[in-house]
Formats: structure tokens, C-alpha cells, sequence
């Protein structure tokens, strides 16, 4: 696909105008502070995720390299926006914290490597479109956090931090979803592949490095109550739409794992005044 647009619209996120002052002012729920350390760790580990598609012929795709590199990018760049608001709000990440969060990855991430890379070397053809499912589903959902911050927050520099964020994210799903679509359109393999993969082996963003109590965590806070339905309904009728995946209720299946747990409050009704 056409990657010149994304590229044209490439850049750091911007803070220009947001209001420090009224940032700290407002402050943030402890909910907040945990949602956006969470977020700030993942965001700061994208080069990570490239790891298994390198070993692939297709990432040398000139659009595939294009769009990667901008992707990466600027993923870094949300990574420091939220821990500039952390910091400015009084929550300040620990030192080397990519360091510390690679070192907390838990033996899940690491079969998760092991099994991409083997998947990569076996089937070379097929792994892209399996590689870039996966990576539009973590969008989405990345994506949707981010909107719910908006919704819910009393912040107003955490909300227009949150809907610039939001605009990139959208674009990189839009990339992935439609580089998927491309690629599994092209082969029903690929399709019984991928369909197979995800239905056993996906978790959301984030699991292999974050426990599976602060995964939960996170979407439960984010996605209290009838907001879990809506999200896991939203995403699984999108993602069904893809060649070969009609069906799959990945987010509904997550959800549905989960203990139940008395809902917490709206991130809204947290904050302090």
C-alpha cells in the first residue's frame, strides 16, 4: 500500500501550548498514574516488537521499512510525552526505566519471541500478514484506551496530550489493518495461520512485560462495567472483518477470563477538583 502519506505526516508528537501549570494544578487520579506509566513502559518498547518481522523478506519492502521506521518513531516520542506529564504532575518514571521494564519480562514474553521467531523461519510467506493482524488488534486497542482517557479524564492537558497521541494511532492502525487486509486477501495459508495463532496465543498490549493482575488492572479501570462489552464488541466485529477471521471474539474471550471484581470508579469522579 501507498506509505507517502503517512510519511508526509510523520513527526514527534507535538506539545506546543500545553499548560504545565494546569496540568499540575488539576494532577492526576491513581488511577491515571498507573494507566499512563503502563502506557509510557509499552510505548518506549516498540523497537522490541520489530524483532520477528526483520527476519522476514517482506521487511524489506520499501514501504514495509517506510513505515516501520516512522512507527517506531513516534511511538518513542508518546513514550516521553506521558512520562513528561508524570513527571510534571509529581510522578516522575524511575531512572533507566526501558531498562527495568525489559528486565520484568516474564516468561510468556519470552516463549512469545521464541515462537515468533520460529513461526518467521517456517513460514517466511505467511508470517507477515499474521505479523501485521496482531499489530493492528494492539493499535485498536491502544487507541481505544487512549479515547477513553479523553472521555473520562478532568485533566484537561492529560485529554489534548491524549487526542494528539490519539490522532498518530490512528494512523498506525490504519496501516496495519490495511497491510493485514492486503496480505490475507492474498493467501487463504496466511489466513488459517494467523486465524490459528491469535485464537490460541493473543493477549492484550503489554501482557509479556506487565502481570496479568496489572493487565486486568488496566482494563477494568479503563473499561469498567458495560464500557468492557462495548470495547470487546467494537474491536472483535472490526478485527472479524479481515479475510479469514470472521468469528474470532478475541477481547470478548479476554474479558470473559477475567474474575469478576466490583467496578471502579470513573476516572472522571477520581480526580481531585
Amino acid at each position: 500500500m501507498d506509505v507517502e502519506r503517512y510519511v508526509e505526516l510523520s513527526e514527534k508528537v507535538d506539545l506546543a501550548g500545553l499548560d504545565w501549570t494546569l496540568a499540575r494544578r488539576v494532577g492526576l487520579s491513581e488511577d491515571e498514574r498507573f494507566i499512563l506509566t503502563y502506557f509510557s513502559d509499552i510505548e518506549s518498547q516498540t523497537i522490541v516488537y520489530l524483532r520477528d518481522l526483520l527476519k522476514t523478506k517482506d521487511a524489506l519492502a520499501p514501504d514495509v521499512m517506510a513505515f516501520l521506521s516512522i512507527w517506531n518513531y513516534e511511538e518513542f516520542f508518546h513514550g516521553r510525552a506521558l512520562a513528561r506529564l508524570l513527571a510534571e504532575c509529581g510522578h516522575p518514571l524511575l531512572e533507566r526505566c526501558t531498562e527495568r521494564v525489559r528486565a520484568q519480562a516474564r516468561l510468556s514474553e519470552r516463549l512469545e519471541a521464541l515462537g515468533g521467531a520460529l513461526l518467521s523461519r517456517l513460514f517466511r510467506d505467511q508470517f507477515p500478514a499474521l505479523y501485521m493482524t496482531w499489530g493492528a488488534l494492539n493499535e485498536l486497542t491502544t487507541l481505544r484506551g487512549y479515547e477513553r482517557i479523553i472521555e473520562t479524564t478532568a485533566n484537561p492537558v492529560l485529554a489534548e496530550l491524549c487526542r494528539r497521541i490519539a490522532k498518530q494511532e490512528r494512523r498506525h492502525f490504519a496501516w496495519y489493518y490495511n497491510s493485514a487486509r492486503e496480505r490475507l486477501l492474498a493467501s487463504r495459508s496466511a489466513q488459517r495461520l494467523t486465524r490459528l495463532i491469535l485464537r490460541w496465543f493473543w493477549s492484550p498490549v503489554g501482557a509479556g512485560v506487565k502481570s496479568e493482575a496489572e493487565v486486568a488492572r488496566l482494563l477494568r479501570t479503563l473499561f469498567p462495567g458495560p464500557a468492557a462489552a462495548g470495547l470487546a464488541a467494537a474491536v472483535d466485529a472490526k478485527m472479524a472483518a479481515l479475510p479469514g477471521l470472521a468469528g474470532l471474539t478475541l477481547m470478548g474471550r479476554y474479558f470473559g477470563r477475567l474474575r469478576p471484581t466490583r467496578a471502579p470508579a470513573p476516572l472522571r469522579e477520581a480526580q481531585a477538583a
